[in-house]
């Protein structure tokens, strides 16, 4: 295996869009703004951005870097950062654009997020507490087992040169304690029209599969389970909708199994080595039936649903946390407790590529469009990494995603070019 390639950090302060905001407003002439770099083994960089108002063009805000760092504005939420001392020639910062939060829930600390191509699930226990979201409707699970339900505001148009991120502030339309401990899992369920099916996973080992309202400007009494499903013997960590009204689930018993969510009978069941921690699977058809498993020990398993099969395909050699799929099907990401994250070329039967950052557990991994990669961990600084430009450019990170302040990140999804996550602080950010 491979020496992981050492990839370098770039951090900012994570309120500067603000200053920037209040500089170019005229609520405060002047202020500094800090920007640091970091690379395991090298001294670090730790500099400042002065930030004033133009001479001459008031509206425009001069930055101008100290301390061996350099940052330029790019658009309305991206900035370009130089940090030369550590070989950082062009890394862009990219801020949220809006925050969801529920005031009684987002007292910031404990969130993760899960998105699909309608919207996003997000958890919020720094282990797990889920949440959905799509153009009418928001869901979040808290710790206690408690699901809640809210319509999803509309994103704002933003007319301002110097914007900060739009704070929603979320009222639930029905809440109902669905579970009886910490959910780890949401998954919106296809085919399900008129009105969506939650698929909920708990770690009182069951399996909620309960009818979504449509949006609605009135409170509701509560929701009901359609489907509890049980069979596992210890909590479930995983769900993966499959085709035909079915769903996989994965648990620390060591099983994985497939179920149907009309009749909540077991299809199938899969005995893995070690605990499961993590399901993935691609989007495209051409690469429906094959489930990827990461397991605790480092070691990952393919599983063919069609053909009721499973197979070890590699070994990260230490705890797996996170796993993600390439929509084509060809490559594997996974993520683990040591910080390191891999790439799987599924064609060549071999490790394409090998990172690391801080040495901060990664907690969730996500492909984006382009051949990238995000991911986020305990150390609350998620980057997106390209591997797609070749030569001595290979590995560079892209993007830094500016989130809070201290906190960790616990789950994100990619849906086209925008990404959610959310983390300790009980917020959902939108990129």
């Amino acid at each position: 295996m491979p020496s992981p390639v050492t990839l370098p950090t770039a951090t900012i302060q994570d309120d500067f869009t603000t200053v920037l905001s209040e500089v170019h407003a005229g609520i405060i002439p002047s202020e500094n703004i800090w920007l640091s770099c970091y690379k395991d083994g090298e001294p670090s960089v730790h500099g400042k951005i002065s930030v004033s108002l133009h001479e001459k063009d008031r509206d425009r805000i001069e930055l101008v870097g100290n301390g061996g760092v350099e940052l330029t504005r790019t658009s309305q939420f991206r900035y370009t950062a130089r940090c030369l001392g550590l070989g950082i020639n062009s890394v862009d910062f990219i801020s949220p654009r809006e925050v969801y939060a529920d005031p009684l829930h987002s007292d910031e600390k404990r969130v993760s997020t899960d998105v699909d191509e309608s919207g996003f699930l997000v958890s919020n226990d720094g282990a797990h507490e889920p949440l959905f979201c799509d153009s009418h409707l928001l869901v979040t699970a808290l710790l206690d087992g408690t699901l809640s339900v809210y319509n999803h505001p509309p994103s704002p148009s933003l007319a301002a040169t110097y914007p900060v991120p739009t704070t929603h502030v979320m009222q639930p339309i029905v809440t109902t304690k669905l579970h009886r401990s910490v959910v780890n899992a949401l998954e919106i369920l296809s085919g399900t029209s008129p009105d969506p099916l939650l698929a909920s996973a708990g770690s009182d080992f069951t399996i909620n599969i309960t009818r979504l309202p449509t949006s609605s400007s009135t409170p509701l009494p509560s929701l009901t389970p359609l489907q509890s499903i049980r069979g596992h013997l210890r909590p479930v960590v995983a769900l993966l909708p499959l085709p035909n009204d079915s769903l996989l689930s994965a648990s620390t018993d060591g099983s994985l199994r497939m179920w149907d969510i009309r009749s909540g009978t077991q299809q199938a069941m899969w005995t893995m080595p070690k605990p499961a921690v993590a399901l993935a699977a691609a989007a495209t058809d051409d690469a429906r039936g094959g489930a990827w498993v990461a397991l605790a020990d480092g070691n990952v398993q393919l599983v063919d649903t069609r053909a009721s099969t499973s197979a070890a395909q590699w070994s990260a050699g230490v705890t797996a946390r996170a796993i993600a799929v390439s929509a084509s099907g060809q490559e594997v990401a996974l993520g683990t407790a040591n910080g390191t994250v891999t790439l799987f070329d599924v064609r060549g039967g071999s490790i394409r590529e090998q990172w690391r950052r801080s040495g901060a557990p990664v907690e969730c991994v996500s492909f984006a469009p382009g051949g990238r990669v995000v991911v986020g961990g305990e150390d609350g600084l998620p980057y997106l990494v390209d591997f797609t430009r070749g030569g001595e450019h290979a590995g560079l990170v892209a993007s830094e995603l500016v989130f809070g302040n201290v906190e960790a990140v616990r789950a994100l999804r990619v849906s086209g070019e925008l990404v959610y996550m959310a983390g300790n602080g009980g917020v959902v950010r939108k990129y």
